[in-house]
């Protein structure tokens, strides 16, 4: 369904289209009975998703992950890749240790030789087998969750933390990948998106395999927005410094769809499902974009395929919006991931569909969702047969102007003002 929405909006529906298969050798090497790289990842020369204000978008971006790809292009439940500012490789989108176990790399995609089968390994368990990974550059000890693990009889396990620091404080790393990402860029005289695989030699050299580029679809800074300096915070829905991604913009905005948090949590598995074509069917009725533009609000992570972390929506359920939010909501455990270069991802770029994230706890960070509670549903009115998710969804029609979308990639500013 996402492949044929992608023709539509482009006017391929009619046209023949021929489809190719690719076989292509998986880049990697044999570890007991286990075959992969020891590191793979998403590389783009142009980082439209810079999370700090010293970050130079221009440096480029990586999503690293250990193991096959396919973890750093999906976005997996319980599982984070590190990212990665190539200018500035030691600043993290979260602070703090807790964060630091919270957004990591737990399980590791593997093919298993003896099976003939792709496999996921867990970190714990690949770290303390005979697979020889070059844990020092890789990870850091986890003293306190080893220190758990012996509490419970399990001696003689280590308890390791990917953060990939050492690769990118003590090796030339992140200047070689600069390096390549430009080379590409300069080839295709425009942005790349590459996927990679790295092994390292016997002497510490990694070996690095450009396993696919293309041109990186981004909207970059194109022309200034002027976000005013003080603005009463009365008549902001939100500001944010930081975490969005779709280059500048000034959108006057028409209508909001909000998933109520705390609503959407105690539903049950079906209804979790139901919710998301609920959105679909309201997506639907956008028609074009540019008539109606619609910020659709939710907790966690959009696209998910696992309706506890999020609405399990398709790309083509929400393919008319003009905005996409993903607001944390802790309590339940639902939390956006800041997933630039996955193929999701990928997929708001091109259909030109901003993206911001919400971190209503944050000191850098305003939501005021007590406007949104205040303001009346439209749900019903619109869609009679789904009046029983009133309480979950609220659609919130604005006609009166004033309702407006701005944001600045160089001072990484976000605001979106209230109707007046």
């Amino acid at each position: 369904e996402d492949a044929l929405t992608y023709r539509r909006q482009r006017g391929l529906e009619k046209l023949d289209e021929q489809m190719a298969l690719l076989v292509q050798r998986v880049s990697g090497g044999y570890r007991e009975n286990w075959y992969f790289p020891e590191l793979a990842g998403v590389g783009v020369s142009y980082n439209t998703f810079v999370w700090d204000k010293g970050m130079d978008p221009r440096a480029g971006m990586l999503r690293l992950v250990l193991g096959l790809g396919t973890r750093a292009v999906d976005r997996v439940e319980g599982d984070y890749p590190r990212l990665v500012a190539l200018d500035a490789p030691s600043k993290r989108p979260h602070h703090g240790v807790e964060d630091a176990r919270r957004f990591t790399q737990r399980d590791v995609d593997v093919l298993d030789i003896s099976r003939n089968a792709p496999e996921t390994v867990s970190l714990l368990r690949l770290a303390n087998s005979e697979s020889r990974l070059p844990l020092d550059l890789l990870a850091i000890r986890d003293d306190e969750v080893t220190r758990r693990m012996e509490e419970r009889g399990r001696k003689g396990e280590k308890a390791w933390l990917l953060t990939f620091d050492g690769l990118l404080t003590k090796t030339p790393f992140c200047e070689t990948m600069q390096r390549l990402l430009k080379t590409l860029e300069k080839a295709y005289d425009y942005p790349v998106d590459t996927e990679f695989t790295i092994n390292f030699t016997e002497d510490g050299t990694p070996r690095i395999n450009v396993v696919q580029c293309r041109p990186l679809q981004t909207r970059g800074e194109r022309q200034r927005v002027d976000i005013p300096d003080h603005v009463d915070e009365e008549k902001l829905l939100f500001h944010s410094d930081g975490n969005f991604m779709g280059g500048n913009i000034n959108l006057e905005l028409s209508q909001v769809i909000w998933v109520e948090p705390e609503a959407y949590s105690r539903l049950c598995l079906s209804d979790k499902h139901e919710i998301a074509r609920l959105i679909g069917r309201l997506n639907r009725r956008i028609g074009k974009r540019e008539d109606e533009p619609t910020l659709l609000m939710g907790p966690g992570r959009w696209g998910t395929s696992t309706p506890s972390l999020s609405v399990p929506i398709t790309f083509s359920e929400i393919n008319n919006m003009a905005a996409l939010s993903e607001v944390a909501f802790s309590a339940e455990g639902l939390m956006p991931e800041l997933s630039f270069g996955s193929h999701f991802f990928q997929d708001l770029v091109e259909a030109d569909i901003f993206y911001l994230a919400l971190f209503p706890e944050s000191p850098r960070v305003m939501f005021n969702r007590a406007w949104l509670e205040r303001q009346p549903n439209n749900l019903e009115g619109l869609m009679p047969a789904s009046s029983r998710f009133k309480n979950v969804v609220k659609v919130c029609r604005l006609k009166q102007g004033g309702f407006r979308l701005l944001a600045d990639v160089v001072s990484q500013r976000l605001i979106c003002t209230l109707p007046e």
